[in-house]
């Protein structure tokens, strides 16, 4: 009780100073959690995010350079649900970590209301704040039309990606791939292929051995010791002929509209805010573009109120020794609830163009219950200082 006292006299005389060293400390003693909770969130969602990506890139007989490419470039998606996780929970963490070391108590006796230590909190979800604009506003749009263009042009390799054992493969509209294994050297087993193109002459190829070869600009499967089968709809005939060698072109499998549409969330703010004729095709809406373009402004702006609802949560209640467990449960509860709240918005927008201000709804409401409760502590405080005497 009387170290409180001696710091309490100590922040009273030097106020003045106190608050900017005071705004300092908290900022830089945040940088540890959130680097630390960006670290954890990211593994975790990159992680769920790259294992659906690695059996497409194995069945594509493509490289680890290009999974480490398709992994780099779904970081900036991941990070739109990172920044406002960790930001929360490194105010939520550093909040704990100065009440169980008794520094949030002697703050608020020695004269400090709420707000002066809200302040460096919004400095620091500001910080934050500016980095999901960068992230929304351009490394979003950039990298997702960059991955799905790469994800286009592996589909156009279908080769490859017909070199699974033991599975049917379809790579066009009436065409039948399988393969029952392969070697090293990149030699099929026991390999099928039904050709329905023509309903009138289907033809089937079946071959102990195959491989694939390349012959200026064309992909040929060269199959060997097989036969073919062919039938003759209009005679009801099936002819088969036995080969030593046959040359198979995929070329003609693979030939594909070069003429990708851009999806709504692949375009900047500017560009889906006011939408061309040409983009509002294939069911792309104008709702649709305003919701991806409203969600980029809005996240970051509830980014922005997340310390409220931690510092809130914590200090609307009084101090006791149990610790802050309940009303760390309540501020995560009302986290979550913003966070979901937004997706919900982000559909009702996706619905209906003309709710478009329904988008930053949960940034309001956030910031409005962090207001109430930051608020109500002020009032509770300032009431029990007036009956305590010092």
């Amino acid at each position: 009780m009387n170290k409180i006292r001696a710091i309490r006299r100590i922040y009273s005389r030097t106020q003045n100073h106190v608050l900017s060293r005071l705004d300092r400390y908290i900022f830089v003693e945040l940088l540890g959690p959130f680097g630390f909770f960006a670290l954890v969130i990211t593994g975790i969602l990159w992680l769920l995010q790259s294992l659906r990506l690695v059996d497409r890139i194995i069945s594509s007989n493509e490289s680890a350079v290009t999974f480490l490419e398709f992994s780099s470039l779904i970081l900036p998606n991941v990070m739109m649900f990172v920044i406002p996780l960790a930001t929360f929970a490194a105010v939520l963490y550093l909040l704990n970590k100065l009440y169980t070391e008794s520094e949030l108590v002697v703050m608020l006796m020695s004269g400090h209301s709420p707000w002066s230590v809200l302040k460096p909190l919004l400095i620091f979800s500001a910080t934050t704040m500016l980095a999901m604009y960068v992230i929304t506003l351009y490394l979003m749009p950039v990298s997702t039309t960059r991955l799905n263009e790469r994800q286009d042009e592996i589909r156009t390799k279908f080769a490859n990606s017909l070199i699974v054992e033991g599975s049917f493969k379809h790579p066009a509209d009436g065409v039948t791939f399988f393969i029952e294994d392969t070697n090293t050297q990149g030699e099929m087993r026991g390999l099928f292929l039904h050709d329905a193109r023509n309903a009138i002459q289907p033809t089937s190829y079946a071959a102990n051995r195959a491989a694939l070869v390349n012959d200026k600009g064309k992909v040929l499967l060269v199959m060997f010791d097989g036969a073919i089968q062919e039938y003759d709809a209009g005679k009801d005939t099936i002819r088969t002929v036995a080969f030593d060698r046959l040359a198979f072109d995929l070329t003609s499998l693979s030939s594909v509209d070069d003429t990708r549409v851009r999806r709504p969330r692949e375009y900047f703010v500017h560009e889906a805010l006011a939408p061309t004729d040409d983009m509002l095709t294939d069911g792309r809406t104008l709702s649709k573009y305003l919701s991806e373009a409203h969600e980029k402004i809005s996240l970051p702006i509830l980014v922005l109120t997340l310390p409220m609802l931690a510092l809130g949560g914590v200090l609307a209640g009084s101090f006791r020794r149990g610790g802050l467990t309940l009303r760390m449960t309540i501020s995560v509860a009302l986290m979550i609830f913003v966070q979901l709240l937004a997706i919900v918005c982000k559909g009702v927008v996706a619905g209906d163009a003309a709710l478009w201000p329904v988008a930053y709804f949960p940034a309001a409401l956030s910031a409005a219950i962090g207001t109430g409760l930051i608020f109500f502590a002020t009032r509770v405080r300032a009431s029990r200082s007036q009956r305590t005497p010092v």
